[in-house]
This record gives C-alpha cells, structure tokens and sequence, in this order.
C-alpha cells in the first residue's frame, strides 16, 4: 500500500466509510452500525479510513489544541463498535493537492477496492473538498461499488457535530458535550511528579500530561471527574488552571483529587472522565478560604453521585 504504509489488515471488498471520527461521537456510532450491519450482511469486512493527525494541520500548516479523541483511544471506540479495520492516512501536501476523482481511484479504488462506501452527510475529500456523495454516486458504476449517505444525526432537532461538542468543551458545559459524545469526555494522560503543595494542606493531588499535545482540554475551572487507573475507577475533582491561591508561575495544569485514595500512581497512565463543572476557578487571599472550598467542592461531588444513584 502506497498510502497507508505498515499497515496489516486483511480484507477484500470490504464495506469502507471514512472521516476524522473525531470524539467517535453519537452521531459516528449511528454511522458505524449502518456500516457494520451492511458488512455482516454481505460477509465483508468494515473499514474505516482516517488519519493519522488532523488533515487541518496540513491545510493551514499549523497545530492547535483542539482534537476530542487521540489516536490510540479513537481506533479503540472505533473497534469496540464493531468496525474491523481502521487504516491511516498520512495526510501530506500531496494529498491535499490531489482532486477528487486523483483521490478516488488512487486511494480508495487501487489500495481498499470497497464493494460499497457509506459516508456521513457531511463528508468530504479532494483539493477544495469537491468530492461529496453527488460525486461518488456519479462514478459508482465506473468503479463498481454501491454508495449510501448517513443522514445527520440529531438531539432535540440540533446535528451533532465534532464542532459542536468542541464549543461546548470550550465552554466547560460537559452535560451538553456528554449527552452528544454518549460518554464521558475524557482526557487520558501520564502522571508526573508534582510540587506536593495539594499533600501539605490536606488533599493531595496527581498532575496529569495529556498523552496527546493537540487534544481539547475543558475551560479553566474545577470538574466533577470519574478517574480510571490500573483497571479501577475512582471519583475525583480537578483543576485546570493556574491554581492562584497557591502558585505563581502561570502555568495552566490538570490536576486532580481522588477522594478516598492513598497510593503512588507516579508516571501511570490515567484516564479522567469529566462529569460536570462545578465552578471558576477562584483566587483566595488566605490558604483557610480555599481549604474550606475544596471541602465544599468534595461534598457536592460526593452528593452529585449519591442523587445519581436514588434517581
């Protein structure tokens, strides 16, 4: 394969979608079990065709925070919905040249050769993204394969989009960016060493490096959390900000109380589920004030989950 290099997957005439699947949001997973039904159906493989980074990066030659899913944790939801294969694109210059029909039959003709393509609604690929579902409805005869489009998938009448959840995440709502992902937003990091300021007034805390640079992180507050660390999960409040009260050094950091935890977790990989934002963060002139916050802070997150399971 030319375009998708150390890459093993065995099919033949699978049944292919392809997109960013960014967040692998609700919408994506009514699209993924079109493709999965159809594929059992016919006795093929589904294959799911993304990229290696966001093809954004390419386009404006520059990076930004702002993925929802990184790679690794992407092709894992992708897998465990069903799908059999999920190939990368190394998304280049010359790709973002290529038309759409150059894209078309180099690509996914010659190298993946689908009996059929399902798309969503709102996919596209080619220079100036003129290729569409008009375009491979035109050349599915030529290339003999059959070609669905998924319909938008919608709550209370409005799309669900990786932008839309993007906003929302930048906005600190996690209800809104939960109820349209069908899950917990998550941001999965490694858990360095910290200055053990959260330990010497009563509620110790890890520091979480995200495992992937680019992706989203929820506006600067303190969060309601789920924490999943060595196969177990643990309620949590973190931070994210510059933690004022008791640093200077202006640097914006994930940090996170486990309530009733007594371990070392240094440099495990941690996974941490934003429920809900419960509030600024606050600047406090004495030390007390904040400990009486964070007090707080715990209480609400103890009862948000205690009415959670009466409901």
């Amino acid at each position: 394969m030319n375009y998708f290099k150390n890459q093993i997957c065995d099919f033949k005439d699978p049944v292919v979608t392809m997109g960013t699947f960014d967040g692998v949001h609700l919408g994506h997973r009514h699209l993924i079990e079109i493709i999965k039904s159809k594929a059992q159906q016919k006795n093929r493989k589904s294959v799911a065709i993304s990229y290696y980074h966001h093809p954004l990066e390419t386009i404006h030659k520059k990076t930004f925070p702002y993925l929802l899913t990184e790679r690794k944790y992407k092709e894992n939801l992708l897998k465990q919905m069903g799908i059999d294969c999920v190939i990368y694109l190394d998304f280049n210059q010359e790709m973002a040249n290529m038309s759409a029909d150059e894209f078309l039959k180099k690509i996914i003709i010659n190298e993946v050769g689908p009996s059929e393509i399902v798309i969503g609604y709102d996919t596209h690929f080619g220079k100036n993204r003129e290729g569409d579902f008009k375009f491979l409805e035109e050349n599915a005869e030529k290339y003999h394969y059959l070609i669905t489009a998924i319909e938008p998938y919608r709550i209370k009448n409005k799309i669900i989009s990786s932008s839309r959840i993007r906003d929302f995440i930048r906005e600190g709502d996690m209800e809104q960016a939960n109820q349209f992902l069908g899950r917990f937003y998550s941001v999965t990091g490694i858990i360095r060493s910290g200055d053990k300021i959260g330990r010497k007034i009563g509620f110790p805390t890890i520091n979480i490096e995200p495992i992937d640079a680019f992706q989203l992180e929820p506006s600067v507050g303190v969060y309601i959390c789920k924490v999943a660390v060595d196969g177990c999960e643990y309620t949590g409040v973190t931070n994210i900000g510059y933690s004022p009260t008791l640093k200077k050094t202006g640097v914006k950091e994930i940090e996170t109380h486990i309530l009733d935890f007594d371990g070392d977790l240094y440099r495990k990989e941690v996974e941490i589920k934003f429920v809900k934002r419960l509030r600024d963060e606050l600047y406090y002139e004495a030390r007390a004030d904040l400990i009486d916050q964070i007090q707080l802070d715990i209480e609400q997150t103890r009862s948000y989950f205690d009415e959670d399971k009466t409901e």
